[in-house]
């Protein structure tokens, strides 16, 4: 019908030129690469996300079971003058005459030198090579002063001897333990009570002070005055 570059052909009788049907087919085959590559796309994308959420998972896992039991020996007072509580607290002194200190838990206050302690116990090292072990109910650790106030069913061990008082204050400086309380010692052959103790650590020498009254044990009287142990 005509000459031309192009044949025309006729659809719902409008013309149509060869070239514009190979373009719009070249179009089409366009678009569905487009569409082909878009959905291509957004599956990796899918895939890398939900790669990344499982890595997440598991490391996030690991990572809380690996810090977990660090965690639960710090937490954070909700008193903001309170400061941190640690457990498992431990404590070794510096110096010449070290002694170590530990705690089933302790607070310590935002100056870092002040420490109130649950359950601690306490082993001091004698100048002859002996231990001295205090254990009480509660305490209070002063880091600047090297001291340490104890409290409460107060217990100090020396090789077979036993000492019991309501409190005692340890003197870094001084090497001693005393208390002005009610005291008690407990021994293989006797037993004995008394106000007011005193221990020199280097010495390796406990002392009840005042009114002391003992009870002797496993005793044989063979003379006047004479005592067979």
């Amino acid at each position: 019908m005509g000459t031309g570059n192009g044949q025309i052909l006729r659809v719902n009788s409008q013309p149509v030129h060869s070239e514009n049907l190979i373009k719009s087919a070249v179009g089409m085959n366009h678009k569905e690469i487009e569409r082909w590559h878009r959905r291509r796309n957004i599956k990796r994308a899918a895939q890398f996300l939900v790669l990344a959420a499982v890595l997440l998972l598991v490391t996030g896992y690991s990572a809380s079971r690996y810090f977990h039991s660090d965690t639960d020996d710090f937490s954070v007072n909700s008193d903001p003058n309170a400061g941190i509580t640690i457990k498992k607290f431990t404590y070794s002194s510096p110096g010449a005459h070290p002694w170590e200190l530990e705690a089933a838990s302790a607070m310590v206050a935002e100056s870092l030198d002040k420490i109130n302690l649950h359950k601690p116990r306490v082993v001091y090292h004698g100048g002859k090579g002996g231990k001295i072990f205090l254990i009480a109910d509660t305490g209070d650790l002063d880091k600047q002063r090297q001291t340490v106030l104890a409290r409460g069913n107060v217990t100090v061990k020396y090789e077979d001897l036993e000492f019991a008082a309501d409190n005692i204050n340890y003197s870094q400086e001084k090497q001693t333990a005393q208390t002005q309380s009610e005291v008690s010692l407990k021994g293989a052959d006797f037993q004995a009570t008394g106000k007011g103790l005193k221990m020199h650590i280097q010495e390796e020498e406990i002392t009840i002070e005042n009114d002391v009254r003992a009870r002797l044990f496993n005793v044989k009287w063979t003379d006047t005055n004479k005592v067979t142990m």
